[in-house]
């Protein structure tokens, strides 16, 4: 049968351009399907009224193997936030930092009321001990949740509420500390041996760098795949687009049919805030933790302390990340987080609320998590392949590894050898 492509990804997020970018330096006739307005997936950013909006905060984690593979990072001009946290335990503000890049910063943590001088040595131990792990001896560890992992490691329940729980919580994406002690370990390492850090320009660059060798002819936007016949694309609008091989490459919950049951997860949600204000904010280069537990605010971050660029010259981007929420407070959520606000931060009632965005699907459950697979997991019928990082672990990293594992075994494939 002759075919339009060698290879069409179905999905133009940072696993599907990580494919695509391959499989073009491999000479592939190629089309990317994308059902939205561009690329990127989760990680775009948004244009509003002279800021630089991410959809829903995020950062990367600049020691990811993939990133470092795959990125310039020197291209993206990397800003750095300041590597611990500003924590928020009822009025008060505490700074914990790392000893190891900022030393002055030893005794204030050593002895802030956040947990106890236990604690504190037990970080630095888990920071050491994870500095000398490979990732595949984290991956092959037993699995249990984060929040058995850290009682069996010895923090005390108060380290663990004031620190840990607003710390992960605004990473997992859940307040339970549920997510796999594996995924724990893997990023506690990331964030000790690099920084978390965001392109000068917002997210979104991180998705149009991956594009840049990419042809318009090769990207085929607002146009949803609904479903597969033998190795053809059949978009809801009827189009038939047909390869030697096809890569799914959405997210776990719009797989299209019959493929569905090949994603078998529970997503998480996110809902980020953004606020501006007319004046520069007092300088504060850490992500900002908030401990209180009967308040909705998780994390705050003041992005063009950060990044000049998220900002107008002369103003402020405060972005505000709030924890799980059932759905009737979505209800006047701008109000209560305002008001939230408004306790730390005086200043507050002169911010102006720019816009919300709910992410109805994050990440993936994270409950199970793995760092490689298999060609029979990849591989799910002849001619179809999937990628995401549902199928490893919810990060930019495992996106990235999921497409280039993709790519590999497509090019493994006899089927498109010539």
């Amino acid at each position: 049968m002759k075919t339009d492509y060698d290879v069409i990804i179905v999905g133009a997020g940072i696993a599907g351009l990580t494919a695509a970018k391959i499989l073009k330096a491999a000479n592939k006739k190629i089309l990317l399907i994308e059902s939205s307005d561009g690329v990127g997936g989760r990680v775009r950013t948004d244009h509003k009224d002279g800021f630089l909006l991410d959809r829903g905060f995020q950062v990367l984690l600049t020691s990811y193997p993939e990133a470092m593979e795959f990125l310039d990072y020197q291209k993206l001009n990397l800003k750095h936030f300041k590597p611990g946290a500003l924590i928020i335990d009822n009025q008060q503000t505490y700074k914990i930092g790392d000893p190891f890049r900022e030393p002055l910063l030893l005794l204030q943590t050593l002895f802030s009321p956040i947990g106890n001088l236990k604690d504190k040595l037990l970080l630095l131990k888990l920071k050491i001990s994870l500095a000398s792990t490979s990732l595949k001896q984290i991956f092959e560890r037993k699995e249990r949740t984060t929040f058995q992992y850290l009682q069996e490691y010895g923090f005390s329940e108060k380290f663990i509420e004031k620190f840990f729980r607003p710390f992960f919580s605004g990473i997992f994406l859940e307040n339970q500390l549920e997510t796999s002690s594996r995924m724990f370990e893997f990023l506690f390492k990331m964030f000790g041996s690099g920084s978390a850090a965001v392109p000068a320009n917002g997210m979104g660059m991180i998705s149009n760098q991956l594009a840049e060798g990419l042809d318009k002819s090769e990207i085929l936007l607002n146009e949803k795949v609904e479903t597969f016949d033998q190795n053809t694309a059949i978009t809801i609008n009827g189009k038939r687009y047909s390869a030697n091989a096809i890569i799914i490459a959405t997210t776990a919950v719009n797989i299209p049919s019959p493929y569905q049951k090949n994603s078998i997860t529970t997503p998480k949600s996110n809902t980020t805030l953004y606020f501006s204000a007319l004046n520069k904010t007092d300088f504060i280069d850490r992500i900002t933790l908030n401990t209180n537990s009967s308040e909705l605010i998780n994390n705050i971050a003041f992005m063009d302390h950060i990044a000049p660029n998220y900002a107008p010259k002369g103003m402020s981007l405060i972005s505000v990340s709030i924890k799980e929420i059932e759905i009737h407070i979505e209800l006047n959520l701008e109000e209560k987080v305002k008001a939230e606000l408004l306790s730390y931060y005086p200043n507050a009632k002169d911010w102006k609320h720019l816009a919300t965005y709910r992410i109805p699907y994050a990440l993936p459950a994270d409950k199970h998590v793995i760092n490689d697979t298999t060609s029979d997991k990849i591989k799910i019928a002849e001619h179809y392949f999937i990628c995401g990082d549902f199928t490893l672990n919810g990060s930019i990293n495992a996106a990235m590894k999921s497409g280039k594992l993709a790519a590999q075994e497509v090019l493994k494939s006899n089927f498109l050898k010539s």
